[in-house]
């Protein structure tokens, strides 16, 4: 009962934020779409690997279809910064393929040299585990007042991860392999809410705010991504 009241409330919130950006004076100005006539030069490519181009890892298709190898380790991000937007993504492990672990980084404000993954929000796309959420190197992301233990996350993560803390998502929405899902993240100030495939599987209410990039993540197997279209928020 009580998550079913606390799904109704978010569900209002994700709503009312949306329209909110509407009566703003949302334009087709505050809206891009990351994939369209983009080439690799015009992103941010970083790799734990000395002497890997960015081509080895990432390619843009004549349809506007991103694919990523998953190997070596790293991402691949907007060089433009944003703090409050709403990100719709479409992303898929390719038939045939055996899904593994990828993620959409955002807020991504510093990449520690030790390390291929950076200080951001991670929205996790690993099977079974798609809509946790991550944050890494003390990205503030706590937990909202009412969530039970077994959905947070809190570790130190060394060198590679830093201070972890995360909040995994309600359950699974995400569809099977060879199939598109779609994935949209609302970020407006400490809010992001992350629904897969129309279903909200998670939230968090008090992140840190700050500007950063949007990454496409490289963990170990090919994954593809379509219409990436980021609507810019006040």
């Amino acid at each position: 009962m009580k998550r079913n009241f606390l799904l109704l409330l978010f569900s209002c919130t994700f709503c009312t934020i949306l329209f909110t950006s509407t009566i703003f004076g949302q334009t087709n100005s505050d809206q891009v779409n990351l994939f369209d006539k983009a080439n690799l030069s015009e992103w941010e490519f970083h790799t734990n690997k000395v002497g890997i181009k960015v081509d080895e890892v990432y390619s843009f298709s004549d349809d506007g279809i991103l694919s990523c190898r998953g190997e070596p380790f790293g991402w691949l991000g907007t060089k433009a910064e944003y703090k409050n937007f709403k990100l719709s993504v479409n992303y898929r492990w390719p038939k045939g393929v055996k899904p593994t672990n990828s993620g959409v980084f955002i807020r991504l404000n510093k990449q520690p040299e030790k390390t291929f993954l950076p200080r951001c929000v991670e929205i996790q796309l690993a099977p079974k585990r798609a809509g946790d959420l991550y944050g890494f190197h003390g990205m503030k992301l706590p937990a909202p007042k009412g969530i039970t233990k077994e959905r947070v996350s809190e570790r130190d993560g060394g060198e590679i991860f830093g201070y972890v803390n995360g909040l995994k998502k309600f359950d699974d929405y995400e569809k099977e392999a060879g199939q598109w899902n779609s994935l949209d993240i609302l970020c407006y100030n400490g809010f992001i809410i992350i629904v897969l495939n129309g279903k909200i599987a998670n939230w968090v209410t008090d992140a840190e705010q700050t500007k950063g990039k949007i990454g496409f993540q490289s963990e170990g197997g090919q994954i593809e991504f379509r219409n990436a279209i980021l609507n810019i928020l006040p």
